[in-house]
């Protein structure tokens, strides 16, 4: 799949992101691997404080 069809199957929002993570040359990368990093402290923070399921 080309970038063209990637970014034209995004949302409006999805794009909009990437326009200005581009405009202010964000490494998407780092970025995308820092949202990960929160979602798992995220989950261990619920799981500490809710306990496992």
């Amino acid at each position: 799949m080309e970038w063209e069809e990637v970014y034209n199957s995004l949302s409006t929002k999805e794009k909009l992101i990437i326009d200005i993570a581009e405009a202010h040359r964000v490494d998407l990368i780092k970025l995308a691997n820092l949202q990960v990093q929160k979602q798992e402290n995220d989950t261990y923070s619920n799981e500490v404080r809710y306990g496992r399921d």
